[in-house]
């Protein structure tokens, strides 16, 4: 079991540290408005394939602590652990909305590098605010799925 829970935890941190770190970015260059920051960005992290690292990341996680449960005699029902699929759907339901919209304005960013798009346009459709908002909401979901796992509440 304690093999299963060391390779759940360090998925869960790669997983976190990558979209984090994402983030971290987007959320600078929108907040700028810098068509060619956010541009930069979008590339960078479609080279290094940092979205499939961190789903990746994300799926082995789970899978891991799928195992960490049924060696570990863990109930799959617990308070605690329900609390956790409920953070983590919060989670995904949230990158793939608000997290989904900074890859469509660093996809825009990067056609109008291209020409194919105005840099006015781009820049005009950038809510300074949104990426603060995934990023804030993600280090608040990240930080209670961690409590929730590190104290295990029965209520």
């Amino acid at each position: 079991m304690l093999e299963w829970k060391t390779l759940h935890i360090l998925s869960m941190i790669t997983m976190i540290t990558a979209f984090i770190g994402a983030e971290i970015f987007y959320a600078t260059a929108v907040w700028r408005r810098d068509v060619h920051a956010l541009a930069f960005v979008q590339r960078t992290l479609e080279r290094l394939g940092l979205g499939l690292i961190a789903l990746g990341a994300l799926l082995l996680g789970i899978v891991f602590g799928v195992l960490t449960a049924a060696t570990g005699g863990f109930d799959y029902v617990a308070t605690w652990l329900i609390i956790a699929y409920v953070l983590v759907a919060v989670f995904l339901v949230n990158g793939f909305t608000l997290g989904a919209k900074l890859v469509s304005d660093g996809k825009a960013a990067m056609e109008a590098e291209a020409g194919t798009r105005s840099v006015d346009e781009v820049a005009a459709s950038m809510i300074p605010n949104r990426g603060a908002i995934v990023l804030g909401i993600n280090i608040v979901l990240f930080a209670l799925i961690v409590t929730d796992m590190v104290l295990k509440p029965s209520f």
